[in-house]
């Protein structure tokens, strides 16, 4: 075990640096002592369990947000939704937000024959059965119930297949976090080794870093709900 600590004294990534694929391939044998002239993993292995590890991460904490728009039609009840498209966040009709519903609560409100209602959308759903298309009800029938609808969706990882690409997207304020990915596909190799006290330390080092990245990445320490904008700040002269 003495080894292994000396592994992870001397693996400190800077924290202002970006991971490529490559560096966290390179991190990945170095920790599970799987660079010598022989090696055990590919590299097809080991860059399917990073790109496993950050399809992990994002499900867990739903870390790439994004936005869109697109104009509703007449007639028209079913949009398509990103190739990307995880969750939604946030939807707005012309400013306005729309909830939520689902067709069983509305079918729960109004009955089954609330497919026939139409007019200006006051809300969204989206199908079971048509997970990547978002609908709205009433559905608009006329050119005064279309318009712009923003959305905000999270969405999923694209897979890392260059060695100069980075994860999450490359998104830099994501950068401080990437080497903890390097620890889920540095387990498994352990693992596959029967190297079981060294798969348990980097697996648990993985869960550790992804709850500081569910952490870090919804705090906003300068978000003061209760500042007025314009007043002075009290300060005091020493």
């Amino acid at each position: 075990m003495n080894g292994v600590l000396l592994i992870l004294v001397l693996w400190l990534p800077s924290a202002a640096d970006a991971l490529t694929l490559a560096d966290l391939r390179t991190e990945s044998r170095a920790l599970a002592l799987d660079n010598g002239n022989r090696l055990r993993f590919s590299t097809a292995t080991i860059d399917g369990w990073l790109n496993e590890a950050q399809r992990v991460a994002n499900l867990d904490v739903k870390a790439i947000r994004k936005s869109s728009l697109f104009e509703t039609s007449a007639g028209t009840t079913y949009y398509a939704l990103p190739s990307d498209f995880l969750q939604i966040a946030r939807v707005t009709w012309k400013y306005r937000e729309l909830g939520e519903t689902t067709p069983e609560a509305l079918a729960g409100k109004v009955g089954w024959n609330w497919i026939e209602a139409k007019g200006q959308p006051t809300s969204y759903y989206i199908n079971f059965s048509s997970r990547t298309k978002i609908a709205f009800y009433p559905w608009p029938d006329t050119g005064q119930s279309t318009g712009t609808v923003r959305y905000e969706y999270w969405a999923q990882t694209t897979n890392m297949k260059a060695t100069t690409d980075e994860p999450f997207g490359g998104t830099a304020e994501f950068n401080p976090h990437h080497h903890f990915l390097a620890y889920y596909a540095a387990g498994h190799m352990a693992a596959i080794d029967g190297r079981a006290d060294l798969a348990g330390l980097y697996l648990g080092l993985f869960k550790d870093g992804l709850d500081r990245f569910r952490r870090e990445i919804n705090d906003r320490p300068s978000y003061r709900p209760g500042l007025t904008p314009g007043m002075p700040l009290n300060r005091t002269v020493p």
